[in-house]
């Protein structure tokens, strides 16, 4: 048993459900360091994972055919070899992409699997894995549950001030000092109605329908709200206020942006995905952008900002910081159009950037600190072009990093260290392939024997 499988089970692999996670991790803690020779009865994996051994082996099946298992047939443990033939199980080989690993964690899986005679893993035996299937939505989704014939009337309904009648007919509207509702009609047809008022207070108010109810708003309506509402002025509560419930197009729209983030950042975020609370974040950035200009940005700042060799570092200490920084509008720019610098519509150089950037070079050839206040004595540098604080000893041009280079050197030297780590992984398996010869040679050598009998030493 490894850690590394264990990792990858729990957090990273591409299971659809909870119990193909439960049912894989079974598997890999009885298995090899490299996700080998990982066996269990389906009535065992059942009772690990708290499942119906029919829906484990069904499970494994259907992990088997999305390129998670994959059936072993060779370098079988031994202890899978002594079990009785009718008694084995299937040997699984958990399918963990070589992509997964860092390189350093790699060489040492590959450094063991030769002593054991198993081949390097490489990305050609384990490729990438695709994204799990969604699950099926029931199929009662979205439909309204019907009224049951013996269920009660709702008693928000009955006016207090009726005083006769039978039961069932309709109550008479209160005329004097009764306690009741009263629903005012329209003054014509297109008009819409204004909903229930209350006359005075009654020992037993009525309950407001739920189509009168705010929480009933949609998603778009609760977009288009201004700062100054509130769901109390309207009618609801602090809790409803908080509740965001995305349409389905806004729906499509986050996950389109979550798909666009770098595949190293996504896998840190928690569950792979965009949490729940950032939500406002992203529809925020929605509203002047399209997913695929989101997008874009997202691709020009991970390479142009110093998130990519800063991810690759391990310098990145919130992902989801990190992610809603890639997502976000343009931080130090209050015109909405401006995307980093330049228009979005016409492509020109943002006028406001500019003159900011002149303002704050000429400031910092004086000597002054434009952001310095009379409460600060010693205010915290920062970046005179985007205003970030500067990490470590101030440059002599006052700019951070990111500011200093420009995308396109960036670039030029993401592709060299690229082309470095092709380098060397062609040597090291150039010097597989000699080492497995040298090992062929050997072994042809010690079959032969000299002709005339005499022994070869």
């Amino acid at each position: 048993m490894s850690l590394y499988p264990i990792l990858w089970a729990v957090e990273h692999a591409p299971v659809r459900d909870a119990e193909e996670r439960a049912i894989l991790m079974a598997l890999v803690v009885k298995g090899d360091f490299d996700g080998m020779n990982c066996f269990r009865s389906y009535p065992t994996l059942a009772k690990v994972a708290r499942v119906d051994p029919k829906t484990a082996g069904r499970k494994c099946r259907e992990m088997e055919q999305r390129g998670i298992l994959r059936r072993q047939t060779e370098f079988l443990s031994e202890v899978w070899l002594r079990i009785p033939e009718s008694q084995r199980p299937v040997p699984w080989e958990v399918m963990i992409p070589a992509s997964w690993y860092s390189r350093a964690q790699l060489a040492e899986i590959n450094h063991q699997r030769e002593s054991l005679g198993r081949p390097p893993i490489t990305r050609q035996n384990r490729p990438d894995l695709p994204e799990a299937p969604p699950k099926a939505a029931r199929s009662d989704k979205g439909k309204k549950r019907p009224k049951k014939e013996d269920q009660d009337a709702d008693p928000g309904t009955e006016s207090p001030g009726a005083t006769g009648g039978n039961p069932g007919t309709e109550s008479p509207r209160p005329t004097g000092g009764n306690p009741g509702t009263e629903s005012p009609h329209p003054p014509d047809s297109e008009s819409l109605a204004q909903g229930l008022t209350v006359p005075q207070p009654s020992e037993r108010p009525s309950e407001i329908p739920s189509e009168l109810a705010p929480s009933a708003r949609s998603a778009a309506d609760v977009r288009r709200t201004g700062a100054g509402s509130s769901a109390r002025a309207n009618g609801g509560s602090a809790a409803t206020s908080k509740k965001l419930r995305l349409t389905r197009e806004q729906g499509a729209a986050v996950r389109a942006v979550e798909a666009a983030l770098p595949r190293p950042l996504l896998a840190q975020l928690p569950g792979q995905r965009i949490p729940r609370n950032n939500y406002r974040a992203v529809l925020a950035a929605l509203e002047s952008r399209t997913p695929e200009q989101i997008a874009a940005r997202v691709g020009r700042r991970w390479v142009g900002w110093g998130f990519e060799p800063a991810c690759h570092d391990g310098l990145i200490r919130s992902a989801v910081g990190a992610a809603m920084a890639l997502i976000g509008p343009t931080p130090y720019c209050p015109d909405p159009s401006c995307e980093d610098g330049v228009m979005v519509d016409t492509g020109a150089e943002c006028r406001v950037c500019v003159e900011r950037r002149a303002h704050r070079r000429a400031a910092y050839n004086r000597g002054d600190d434009p952001r310095r206040t009379s409460r600060a004595a010693a205010p915290r540098p920062e970046c005179i072009d985007c205003g970030r604080p500067l990490a470590g000893d101030i440059p002599a041009d006052g700019m951070c990093r990111a500011c200093r280079v420009t995308p396109t050197e960036a670039i030029a030297a993401l592709k060299a260290r690229w082309a470095a780590e092709d380098a060397a992984r062609a040597e090291m398996e150039a010097l597989h392939a000699e080492a497995a010869h040298r090992r062929e040679q050997r072994a042809a050598r010690s079959q032969t024997t000299p002709q005339d009998g005499t022994p070869p030493f």
